[in-house]
């Protein structure tokens, strides 16, 4: 005999969409909320600025916000929210161009240097490349989303995903091994 039990999420979904569309903020409050600590951190990795991740991620909710009417399906309002995201933030690091921000936090003792050093020189390999290449790294490898749905993000076939992913982690390595040397 096979059970099958229904999802939740679907009318929550729908009833916070709805409610949301018709101006209901704290609804609106409720569909976004699960979705920051991953839209900060993805911003923050496309722009290379804790300030304009900030800013792209509060410019997509603004976006997202007026744009509620457009949403054909409320299952789709991670995703959707996620290509918000991903404009503010691809829009905000092109306009502001290459910045290093310092991280002025006192040193931790008891931090492993060797790990510090390692995410130093990766965060600089991923800076040296290109907007493209660091967009797909972004989706495919921090948000995790699967091939299909990383194709569906950019508009291009899932084919073109796999080659492109390999393509970037190569740039990645060499530009890692180019750090790692400097």
């Amino acid at each position: 005999m096979e059970v099958v039990l229904e999802s939740t999420a679907r009318p929550l979904l729908d009833s916070l969409v709805l409610a949301a569309r018709a101006g209901n903020r704290e609804a609106f409050g409720e569909l976004v909320a699960p979705e920051l600590p991953a839209a900060l951190g993805a911003a923050r990795i496309l722009t290379r600025s804790s300030v304009d991740a900030a800013d792209a991620v509060q410019e997509a909710m603004l976006s997202a916000w007026r744009g509620l009417d457009r949403l054909r399906d409320p299952n789709a309002f991670p995703a959707w929210f996620r290509r918000h995201v991903i404009r503010a933030a691809m829009r905000i690091g092109g306009r502001r161009g290459r910045v290093v921000e310092l991280d002025v936090a006192t040193h931790d003792p008891g931090a492993d240097l060797d790990d510090a050093l390692a995410r130093r020189t990766l965060a600089r390999a991923f800076d040296r490349l290109d907007p493209n290449d660091r967009l797909l790294l972004t989706l495919h490898h921090y948000w995790g989303l699967p091939v299909a749905e990383t194709a569906e993000h950019l508009g291009i076939p899932e084919g073109t995903v796999k080659s492109r992913v390999h393509h970037a982690l190569r740039r990645l390595r060499a530009a890692y091994d180019a750090e790692d040397r400097s």
